[in-house]
């Protein structure tokens, strides 16, 4: 009370200066500046940091604790990490598993390579009792004796605050040392687990018992079984969004019982006949799908009998709410295209086709979709006839056409899309004329058809969209500079390279050709010296470089990298830069090749543009 009567009795001027002085002060030595920073740009910096890292800066003020122990902020901490099970633990991961709600958990003991599993199974042995199988039992070994938990211990504890967990292992490995203890983890809402090929130790499928999984609680569910032959049993009262590869008759028992309370189903198909019996069941309450069938026999299958196509009408019937539909490959579409179309035009406000040989009497009922607002096509053509013209979706904001030009003709029926994804061809010239309300380009260059000749044609038709906001060039070559026959164009403000391959230089075009630009991101694009600057990282020195030519901008580099334009024109060419990584032993499997189907759908594709061209 005296100090506040001795303040309130100072003069005023006196006080002011003081005030003055203090603030003068705080800003000089930089320390009250960082507090004036939003919460959302708090929670991005903090993500970047080790949880060692974000203890101490608990410790620096009430807000920055505030911050990180609020709710939102712990509920994006994930903490991933190797272990083995039936091995103890190290104490520092008990203190990381402590503070975070999302966890993925990789099994070392499901080590594909012979040497490591031997490695592994000797510690296993020597970390449990002689007499003990390392598993779903809860008698006392070695480890829990002198203190130590193991990873199954430790998760399935029930004092972990986790909400999600993934785990990585082979199936006959989670199913001993997890066996029924997930029902111990009353707080998780989404289970993944990924099976693993199959290691030394494990029994055979037709040997082992079955894995019963339960829990009374658990909305979400992720099998990532491929085509595993294991027997087990589902017990989730509360399961409503469910991801299963379907390839055996456990998998489809389950998907069959529980399809009247899914809400969100994401199924893959290894055989024809559990598609089949899938599309018997009743799904009153699902929302969202996503429907891919493994086709290993022709591409484009027969037409459907009368008897499928009752099927079809009888499922699209039982799901009235369906809204969110994904389509993956041809023999799906087939199948429930045309009843989709035809019984749940009022509820379906999103679709995704992918893969898909159409037949054109069947993919204008797409026409019938009034209230679509989404709608991706990638790698989808017409079998036979022409585009589609003058198209009637009222409600389309947004459109996603992926090497799937043969599709839509890009008129005034599309006038009100406002978000456009699309692979590059002829029409942009045709698309600048009629989308109008376009806010949000992007334009996907990694076609398979050469681009450059397009580029210098029909580029400089994009000054003509008088509502462009946002435009994204994604999958430019050291050999296609869009930039170089582009007209100003004013009212663009951001602009995102993704997945380029760029040559340093000739940047200085870009300030005349967008003088109201705001954003400049690079993302994922490499940067192709021809010599790499001496002393400097050199994604810094070109960022330097490009504030330089836009200082009122904001610059942004993430995923970028640079290398000799040697290297970039080899990264270029992708199959051969892969077959290069390979052989020199950075990467375990060959990611290259077409399937059947993929070939077979290439060659009609090539038929058709010549057709249209002759």
């Amino acid at each position: 009370m005296e100090q506040n009567t001795a303040d309130c009795s100072e003069p005023s001027s006196k006080k002011r200066r003081k005030d003055d002085s203090d603030t003068l002060n705080q800003t000089e030595c930089g320390i009250d500046h960082i507090n004036r920073l939003p919460y959302e740009i708090f929670c991005k910096i903090f993500q970047h940091l080790y949880l060692e890292d974000q203890l101490p800066c608990a410790l620096v003020c009430k807000r920055w604790y505030a911050i990180l122990r609020s709710e939102p902020f712990q509920e994006r901490m994930s903490f991933n990490f190797s272990h083995c099970f039936g091995l103890p633990i190290a104490s520092h991961h008990l203190q990381y598993m402590a503070s975070a709600f999302h966890c993925v958990f990789d099994d070392c003991g499901s080590d594909p390579v012979p040497a490591n599993q031997a490695k592994v199974l000797e510690m296993v042995r020597k970390a449990t009792a002689a007499n003990d199988e390392p598993g779903p039992s809860t008698r006392p070994t070695p480890a829990s004796a002198a203190g130590l938990l193991t990873p199954e211990q430790l998760l399935f504890s029930g004092e972990l605050p986790l909400k999600s967990l993934h785990i990585k292992a082979s199936f006959d490995r989670m199913r001993r040392f997890l066996a029924d203890r997930l029902k111990n983890m009353q707080n998780l809402q989404h289970l993944t687990l990924t099976v693993l090929a199959e290691v030394a130790g494990d029994e055979l499928p037709e040997k082992a018992p079955r894995w019963v999984i339960e829990h009374g609680t658990l909305p979400s569910l992720t099998w990532q079984l491929f085509a595993n032959t294991n027997g087990y049993e589902l017990k989730l009262p509360a399961l409503e969004r469910y991801t299963v590869d379907v390839a055996n008759d456990f998998d489809l028992h389950y998907l069959m019982e529980y399809s009247e309370q899914l809400v969100e189903l994401t199924v893959w198909f290894y055989f024809e006949r559990a598609m089949e019996q899938t599309l018997t069941r009743p799904f009153p309450r699902l929302r969202k799908l996503l429907m891919k069938r493994f086709d290993k026999g022709p591409l484009s299958p027969e037409p459907n009998t009368r008897g499928d196509d009752l099927a079809a009408d009888r499922f699209a019937q039982s799901a009235p709410l369906l809204e969110d539909l994904t389509i993956d490959s041809s023999t799906v579409a087939y199948r429930i295209f045309r009843a989709v179309c035809l019984h749940n035009a009022g509820t379906l406000t999103r679709l995704t086709l992918s893969d898909v040989i159409f037949p054109r009497a069947l993919f204008v009922l797409i026409l019938e979709l009034k209230n679509l607002e989404f709608l991706r096509l990638d790698e989808c053509i017409l079998e036979e006839g022409s585009r589609l013209r003058h198209v009637d979706l009222p409600k389309l904001q947004q459109l996603e056409l992926i090497n799937s030009g043969t599709c839509f003709r890009l008129d005034g029926g599309f006038a009100h899309v406002r978000r456009l994804q699309y692979s590059m061809d002829s029409q942009l010239s045709r698309l600048c004329r009629h989308l109008t309300m376009l806010e949000e380009l992007e334009i996907v260059l990694r076609t398979g058809a050469p681009v450059a000749e397009a580029i210098r044609e029909h580029f400089r038709s994009l000054a003509l969209l008088p509502c462009l906001r946002t435009l994204t060039i994604n999958g430019m070559k050291t050999n296609t500079r869009p930039w170089d026959h582009c007209q100003p164009m004013p009212n663009v403000e951001q602009l995102i390279l993704r997945r380029c391959y760029l040559l340093r230089g000739n940047f200085a075009l870009l300030p005349k050709l967008f003088p109201g630009l705001k954003v400049l991101m690079l993302e994922g694009t490499m940067i192709a010296y021809r010599r790499l600057p001496d002393g400097v990282q050199p994604v810094a020195f070109l960022q330097r470089r490009l504030k330089g030519y836009l200082p009122r901008c904001s610059v942004t580099l993430r995923h970028c990298d640079a290398e000799p334009v040697s290297t970039v024109l080899k990264m270029e060419d992708e199959v051969r830069w892969r077959m290069q990584l390979f052989e020199q032993g950075h990467m375990k499997q060959i990611p290259y090749g077409q399937t059947e189907g993929k070939k077979e759908k290439k060659r009609r594709k090539k038929i058709w543009n010549e057709s249209m061209c002759g």
